[in-house]
């Protein structure tokens, strides 16, 4: 694949959106360019 995947992760504040923000960090198949999250967080 030579050109990755575009990514947006919602509730990117939580403890299971920080974990696909870990896990998508390095991956060679997606790149996050969005990471969304609730006013009050």
């Amino acid at each position: 694949m030579s050109e990755k995947l575009r990514a947006g992760i919602l509730g990117g504040t939580g403890m299971v959106g920080q974990r696909f923000v870990s896990l998508l960090e390095n991956h060679p198949w997606f790149e996050v360019t969005v990471i969304a999250a609730s006013p009050r967080s």
